[in-house]
């Protein structure tokens, strides 16, 4: 429980634990992550042919070398993504390509792979705590996994495979993050720009500034893309940014050729199939779900196809009540890709007299802020203090510390919210330090959270779509599973080998929140006047949470669909066209029309510069286990400290000290069901 966390009242000391982020020096960074990793390679050979079945002194001072590099690690791999130089690139790559071979050379060490076997088959095992016992054996079919049990020349080329597949992930990011920041527009005639907000305007002309230009500048960036995308009454307008955005590091578009990731898809796909085959597997996907909660991927398939099929009918109704309404307003159909948005955009406004500039005005991110603290304290018993003197990258980072209702501070979180230059895109969660018992006590776990919000602009604050206000719940989610864990073992807690297909679960869920009418009464609230939202806006933007719910559903299918396949069929005599595989699955499962120059593959870093391959269907998956958990919370209430406090016990703080399933069935009450899913979605009552 958080009570056990130890009384560390003296800020400096805790202060003293906090990354430098001032002092940083990539310059030294692979004599430091050389020293690092010569430390843990050190201890590995110190212990492992020694050590005795009852010995834990192998994997405590494994824990101890880990946790120095990761620290070092997560600082480094963090400025690259939040803070990007030529320099942190250089450090970057080169110690990523160290750090690879390290950890292919460690789960190939047949001394350290039988140091575990004989804890594993020691008489003192059984004696050893759960927590304990389950890392023993997640490392043992981890040792497998690697190719532990291969011949030297098989472990040889897994090696290569690991490092090239390593090298390829990373040159995809960042060829997608040059793409992405390589091309923008300068406009100085504000009749192209007809029909967006003020606030749209204001964030493009911020843009132009930063740049020392008059006028307006659109980029790549999310939020100036989709600005134009829901709001730009110039048809070509669209069309030009859209074309620019989908076809970013591909063959086609403005910037053809350049940052092309096609080859890389090509190359990463063999690759991980010959990996597959190394150990054994017929594809990539059973390689791929062995540590995963879905059993094969036949169940992931079935899964998929049944939302499919109750959900494509419903979206094909959606498309074409869009289409009739566009054409009744006097658009030319059918409609494009580049007038989805818009017109989308138009219909709600019709239906529901709602938009998010309608919205935004009672979305200031600093109430929204504050609604997630209220949420946490109210569930958990945590209070988020905010630290303005904490070392951080960037001036609008903010630092908060999490305290128990005795005022003990036990954790802390980084929040980067706001879009800039040399920023990767996106919102995600990771790891700066993890919880773990050191000589001085318990060391503090503390995350990196990050989104891409719109920044404050000429005097106005950051104001939130509802959107964004799910995206910055949703990854309170992540950061919370890591911060509120009491396992004190890094390798199994927060997020640390949680099932990918269930890591998901804290994230969807922490996002029901944002529809509670308690919470929106309190901090939903104009920014200028502080007039709170309507009860008739808050009822049709509850209703819409429903609108155009089927396509939205229709398009994560289509992606994880095509993630399956690309995984799941490979033939490395024929090996198959990746665009002709997006093409197939669209013709199945698309519903929106996209032109044949999209190239969304090359931009598909989920699967291919992330964690996500053979893997994407886990926000569905994950995503039916948050409703049925939300389901507990409906009945018994949504603020429920008892049922807070379950969450917390049985799910946030156990992290992978045992099976998901376990995890849930422990909260729930039994295994999870579909019906809420379907519900949230509009396809069961």
């Amino acid at each position: 429980m958080l009570d056990k966390a130890p009384k560390r009242a003296d800020r400096a000391a805790l202060v003293a634990e906090l990354p430098d982020f001032s002092g940083f020096d990539p310059s030294v960074a692979e004599s430091e992550v050389g020293d690092l990793l010569a430390a843990c390679r050190a201890a590995i050979e110190r212990h492992a042919d020694g050590a005795s079945d009852e010995d834990w002194g192998l994997v405590a001072e494994e824990e101890e070398r880990n946790d120095a590099l990761d620290r070092y690690w997560s600082v480094l791999s963090h400025l690259h993504a939040v803070a990007d130089t030529a320099e942190l690139r250089a450090a970057y790559n080169a110690c990523l390509a160290m750090l690879t071979s390290h950890y292919s050379w460690r789960q190939h060490h047949e001394g350290l792979h039988a140091a575990y076997l004989r804890l594993k088959n020691g008489k003192a095992f059984e004696n050893l705590a759960p927590g304990k016992r389950r890392l023993v054996e997640l490392e043992l079919r981890d040792f497998h996994l690697a190719g532990v049990d291969l011949a030297q020349d098989d472990k040889a080329e897994y090696r290569d495979l690991v490092q090239r597949l390593s090298d390829l992930g990373a040159r995809f990011g960042q060829n997608l993050l040059d793409a992405t920041q390589g091309w923008d527009l300068h406009i100085d005639d504000g009749g192209r720009l007809a029909g967006l907000p003020e606030s749209e305007l204001n964030m493009l002309s911020g843009l132009a500034r930063h740049k020392g230009m008059d006028g307006w500048l659109v980029n790549l960036s999310y939020p100036a893309y989709t600005a134009v995308m829901k709001h730009a009454e110039d048809r070509e307008l669209r069309h030009q940014v859209y074309a620019a955005y989908s076809t970013r590091a591909s063959d086609q578009g403005p910037q053809a050729g350049q940052w092309d990731n096609s080859p890389l898809v090509n190359e990463i796909l063999g690759l991980r199939h010959r990996l597959a085959q190394l150990l054994g597997f017929e594809q990539y996907v059973d390689f791929a779900l062995a540590t995963r909660m879905a059993e094969d991927h036949d169940t992931v398939y079935a899964f998929l196809q049944e939302l499919a099929r109750r959900a494509r009918p419903v979206a094909q109704e959606q498309l074409s009540e869009l289409t009739d309404f566009a054409a009744a307003e006097g658009a030319p159909t059918p409609l494009q890709a580049w007038d989805i948005a818009f017109w989308s955009e138009r219909l709600r406004k019709r239906e529901l007299d709602l938009s998010d500039e309608i919205l935004k005005p009672y979305f200031p991110l600093e109430n929204m802020l504050g609604a997630l603290r209220e949420v946490v304290h109210r569930l958990f018993g945590v209070r988020m203090v905010r630290d303005p003197q904490v070392d951080t990258w960037h001036h609008d980072v903010r630092f908060y510390w999490l305290e128990d209702e005795s005022g003990t501070r036990f954790a802390g979180a980084y929040l980067d919210l706001h879009v800039r230059a040399f920023k990767r895109d996106g919102a995600w969660v990771g790891t700066c330090q993890s919880r773990r018992v050191t000589r001085d006590g318990v060391q503090m776990p503390i995350a990196f959270l990050t989104c891409n919000f719109r920044p404050e602009v000429e005097g106005q604050p950051s104001l939130l779509t509802p959107e964004d206000v799910r995206t910055l719940f949703h990854e309170a989610g992540h950061c919370f599973h890591h911060l509120l864990t009491t396992v004190d073992l890094p390798q199994i807690n927060g997020m640390n080998n949680v099932e990918w297909d269930a890591v998901e679960l804290p994230s969807q869920l922490f996002e029901a929140w944002t529809w509670e009418d308690e919470l929106l009464a309190k901090y939903a609230r104009h920014y200028k006047t502080n007039e709170e939202l309507p009860q008739d806006l808050r009822a049709r933007m509850k209703r819409a949470r429903y609108f155009q719910k089927a396509l939205a559903l229709m398009r994560q299918i289509k992606f994880a669909m095509v993630d399956l396949r690309l995984h799941s069929e490979y033939d490395p005599t024929s090996p198959p066209d990746p665009l002709q595989v997006m093409e197939e699955v669209r013709a199945e499962f698309g519903v929106v029309p996209v032109p044949k120059e999209n190239r969304f593959l090359n931009t598909f870093g989920h699967i291919f510069g992330g964690g996500y391959s053979a893997g994407y269907y886990s926000y569905l998956w994950a995503e039916e286990l948050a409703a049925d958990a939300w389901g507990r919370f409906r009945e018994e209430g949504a603020f429920s400290r008892s049922v807070g406090i379950a969450l917390r016990d049985e799910v946030l703080a156990v992290g992978a000290s045992r099976p998901a399933m376990e995890s849930f069935t422990a909260f729930r009450g039994r295994a999870p069901e579909p019906g809420p899913l379907l519900e949230s979605y509009g396809l069961e009552p």
